[in-house]
């Protein structure tokens, strides 16, 4: 695994600084603690600079506050917002350089990975594979950021940064609290992750789980035969048992016909239905909320979630209005120069000479840096199963594709693009 060093230049980078800032500040409800912090925005980045790029930072204090998760209350801890301020910056890069590595399925609190982004890949996966994921197995880790052993988690924050000024910083953020990681800072979302991550790959890699995913310390298993899904679970266990971690009494191997509670959604295979929960408490606050714009606020973030699932008429029974599909709008996306917009990225002809391709379509006087009036040819590489686009000068081939546009039915055509050389050393390329 690549370890990366000198990432303390891109953690004071001003851009990195100032987004940190207004971040954090962003999530803060005082205002008028906010506007004493604005005011003051330049000299906190320049203290905070200053301190990160000796490798002096340190989170000296936390602050407890109780949180609503779901059902649950949870204890949680943050540090003050200054401090606050500098952990989020930090951990911009940190993420980004710990995140390389890890599996497609794994999500919660990496950029780009949320609820949806899973849900929407197991639901791919059980319509694509419905045999295969007729059983699950299901479970979480019991006080998961409780029990994370902090030595250990120091050794697996060493596996992927070799920087010697942050290296102490992360120390920091890892020991702050007498045991485990604290629940409630930064840097622990990012913590989390990387300690599973060795787990991940190896119930992928070497267990070679097919449909294995994770989301933040809740881990979910499908397969055809629910045999294989216990044998697997023996080997979760031993994995998490060699980290100092245990899962908790309550996991399950189920028929999928039965629900998987799972990302929000209550999955059957055949449908998406959102949690009764959360339909119970959107259709509570509907119901006392009088504000305007607090109510579309609402049905915004309902319809975000039922958008996923299988929740159109449900959502219409609560907010009285039809959630309609994209498709069913008739709304297409017009160029305000009025030329066509072609999928795929952009070849050279020598990239795909002698490769039988499918011409589907061609834009005329496109002006380029390399010249005027030049023709953009849309088409589709049948062997790679993917879409690409060409520009050319040759008058050949425009008039070629000219005349196949006066022809009813002419595109698509399949042909072989070759080159020729005349003149030396100069090449053309033509259609065959």
């Amino acid at each position: 695994m690549k370890r990366f060093g000198n990432l303390i230049e891109r953690i004071v980078e001003p851009g990195n600084m100032s987004n940190s800032f207004d971040d954090v500040l962003g999530d803060l409800k005082n205002k008028y603690r906010k506007e004493i912090l604005r005011a003051r925005k330049d000299q906190i980045i320049e203290r905070l600079t200053a301190d990160i790029r000796a490798g002096s930072f340190r989170i000296t204090a936390l602050h407890e506050m109780l949180v609503t998760d779901g059902p649950k209350l949870r204890l949680v801890h943050a540090p003050p917002v200054i401090q606050r301020i500098g952990c989020h910056a930090i951990m911009n890069v940190v993420d980004e350089v710990c995140y390389k590595s890890q599996i497609p399925t794994s999500a919660a609190s990496i950029k780009g990975r949320g609820m949806h982004y899973l849900h929407d890949i197991v639901m791919k996966d059980i319509r694509h594979d419905p045999e295969g994921t007729k059983y699950f197995y299901k479970c979480d880790i019991k006080k998961f950021f409780e029990s994370i052993d902090q030595d250990l988690m120091y050794d697996c924050v060493c596996r992927y940064i070799k920087d010697k000024t942050l290296l102490p910083i992360l120390e920091n953020f890892i020991r702050v609290s007498p045991e485990g990681i604290v629940m409630g800072l930064r840097a622990s979302q990012c913590f989390g992750n990387i300690i599973l991550d060795k787990v991940d790959h190896s119930m992928k890699e070497v267990a070679h789980v097919r449909y294995y995913y994770r989301y933040c310390d809740d881990i979910v298993m499908l397969h055809g035969d629910k045999r294989q899904l216990w044998l697997w679970r023996d080997m979760l266990h031993d994995q998490l048992a060699s980290l100092g971690l245990e899962i908790k009494p309550n996991e399950c191997v189920r028929p999928l016909a039965e629900g998987l509670d799972f990302l929000g959604y209550i999955t059957f295979g055949t449908h998406t239905l959102v949690r009764k929960r959360t339909k119970k408490k959107f259709a509570r606050h509907m119901a006392k909320v009088k504000s305007r714009k607090r109510r579309v606020a609402l049905m915004g973030s309902f319809k975000g979630m039922a958008i996923h699932g299988d929740c159109n008429h449900l959502y219409q029974t609560i907010t009285g209005k039809k959630m309609k599909k994209f498709s069913e709008m008739g709304v297409t996306y017009t160029p305000a120069d009025g030329k066509k917009r072609f999928p795929g990225k952009m070849m050279r002809l020598g990239a795909i000479v002698n490769k039988t391709i499918q011409v589907h379509d061609y834009e005329s006087g496109i002006n380029t840096s390399q010249g005027e009036d030049r023709y953009v040819v849309s088409f589709f590489d049948p062997a790679a199963k993917e879409w690409g686009k060409f520009f050319t000068a040759s008058e050949e081939m425009k008039n070629i594709l000219d005349q196949v546009n006066d022809i009813e039915d002419g595109f698509p055509f399949e042909t072989t693009i070759v080159s020729e050389v005349f003149d030396g050393n100069k090449v053309k390329y033509k259609f065959t």
